[in-house]
């Protein structure tokens, strides 16, 4: 491929050298402007009418170079812009390049297969030790609601049971009965 410079030429230069040219352009427009300046002093000042001609033929032309110059500046900063945002996407490049040199080697000693068995691994004992972290985390014993009910249940049957007065075996007396029993009867009336 056929080159037209000997050696390249780097983005950090070029930008460099854009500045610079950005400063003669600003200086030259300050020249032309105080050259203007004073031509339009001097055509105010001047009587002929062939002498204010040449006086405005040259305000005319520097106002031109001027705009030239603006339009260099404009276009220089363009361009310097333009280098900057070329040196980040080569940049950008250069870090893509090196992540991908990266992945290659790291695919290379680690085949997926084996990253799959080891992240299957990893989720394995993951769950094992959030299963132990709970055990030791929870305080509380949980109990089946069920279970419990049906335990209450017999508990209070035989509370129950437990409570009720035994049945006298002997059939009492009915003498010694009665007195009492009319002895309340009395009392309540």
């Amino acid at each position: 491929m056929f080159r037209c410079f000997k050696k390249p030429i780097s983005v950090e230069k070029a930008i460099k050298e854009m500045r610079q040219v950005e400063d003669v352009l600003q200086d030259m427009i300050h020249k032309y402007e105080r050259i203007k300046k004073e031509a339009k002093c001097k055509f105010n000042q001047e009587l002929i009418k062939r002498r204010k001609l040449v006086h405005l033929r040259r305000i005319k032309t520097l106002e031109h170079h001027i705009t030239q110059c603006e339009a260099k500046l404009i276009a220089c900063v363009n361009k310097q812009y333009a280098l900057e945002q070329l040196e980040v996407s080569k940049m950008q490049i250069e870090a893509i390049k090196s992540s991908t040199r990266i992945f290659k080697s790291f695919s290379k000693y680690n085949p997926i297969h084996k990253i799959e068995d080891l992240q299957e691994t990893m989720e394995e004992k993951l769950e094992d030790l959030a299963d132990v972290s709970d055990l030791l985390t929870s305080g509380t014993v949980e109990f089946d609601e069920d279970e419990l009910m049906a335990e209450l249940n017999v508990i209070e049957g035989e509370q129950i049971e437990e409570d009720l007065p035994v049945a006298p075996t002997k059939v009492p007396d009915s003498q010694s009965q009665v007195p009492v029993h009319r002895h309340m009867v009395a009392m309540a009336v």
